[in-house]
């Protein structure tokens, strides 16, 4: 939208007050007193928690500014650390799934849902917690870790093998050769081929030694 503060106009009419409104972290306030909508200009993904309800917003710039993707920071409501992106879609499939498989960014687990792909749900841009282990662990017999093929998708797939490992869950870990995400992925060679590198996953003792082999000319 054009107007810098569409939507702290709209809550206001509401009738909800300044102090409601900033501690949403939907509207920012400028030093000189302005009130400014964090998320204008964005494309919106609304987070939902387990009950379907909306707790918090990620958003993504439509052109190439920078930041790419901003998040509604912690609030009252919101603890990202508590909960798993399309935890409440992917239930609607299998309350208990066989395999749920945990990606990095919103836009990997849409992608794979709308191609028919739907035990996955994406951490919400964070380092692994104990929190999101727990759900994982209590939803799915198996947890399959589809982060990105690059050094920083790697190093954090290797944090959260340590979290689920410590949780006693049976984990395997995804091998993507030639796209850098399962997003570009899946639209590159299309979900019969995903599904087949999910039956393919590694073990975390394979992944390690992976691991090792990548760093050391044995």
């Amino acid at each position: 939208s054009g107007s810098f503060n569409e939507l702290y106009t709209m809550l206001k009419q509401k009738g909800y007050a300044e102090e409601e409104i900033l501690a949403s972290s939907l509207v920012n306030k400028t030093q000189d007193g302005k009130f400014i909508d964090r998320f204008r200009g964005r494309l919106m993904f609304p987070i939902l928690d387990i009950r379907n309800r909306v707790i918090a917003f990620g958003g993504r710039v439509l052109d190439d500014s920078k930041p790419k993707y901003i998040n509604s920071p912690e609030n009252i409501v919101y603890s990202k650390g508590r909960h798993l992106f399309g935890l409440n879609v992917a239930k609607k499939f299998e309350t208990k799934m066989k395999k749920i498989i945990i990606v990095e960014g919103y836009m990997d687990a849409i992608s794979l849902h709308q191609r028919g792909i739907h035990n996955v749900v994406a951490s919400l841009g964070t380092a692994m917690t104990e929190q999101q282990g727990h759900l994982l662990r209590n939803n799915g017999e198996q947890v399959i870790i589809g982060y990105d093929s690059d050094g920083a998708g790697q190093a954090a797939a290797m944090r959260g093998l340590e979290i689920l490992s410590n949780l006693g869950c049976d984990i395997r870990i995804l091998q993507m050769e030639g796209a850098k995400d399962p997003d570009e992925y899946v639209i590159k060679y299309g979900s019969g081929r995903f599904k087949l590198l999910i039956d393919n996953a590694i073990s975390l003792v394979e992944f390690k030694i992976k691991m090792v082999k990548s760093k050391y000319n044995l």
